[in-house]
C-alpha cells in the first residue's frame, strides 16, 4: 500500500549525500504547494526535505501544516 507519493527528484535528493540535488527539490514542492496548498502529501514531503537540510523550523511548520490539513494522519506507534 502506497502512502506518501515521492517524486523522483525529491526522493533523490533527500537519500542523496549530493546537497546541490536538495534546491531544486525544494522549489518543486514549493511550486507543488502554492499550486495545491490543500496537499498534505507536498508538506510532508518538503518536511522530511528540511529535515535532510537541518533546516529544523520549516520541517516542523511543514509537519504541523500536514495534521492542520489533515488531523486523522497521525504517527504509527
Amino acid at each position: 500500500m502506497q502512502i506518501l507519493s515521492i517524486n523522483t527528484t525529491v526522493r533523490n535528493a533527500c537519500v542523496s549525500l549530493d546537497s546541490e540535488l536538495l534546491p531544486p527539490a525544494e522549489e518543486l514542492l514549493t511550486k507543488e504547494i502554492v499550486a495545491d496548498p490543500g496537499n498534505y502529501s507536498s508538506y510532508a514531503n518538503r518536511a522530511i526535505l528540511m529535515v535532510r537540510k537541518s533546516d529544523w523550523d520549516q520541517a516542523l511548520r511543514d509537519a504541523l501544516e500536514v495534521r492542520y490539513i489533515d488531523p486523522i494522519l497521525t504517527p504509527l506507534r
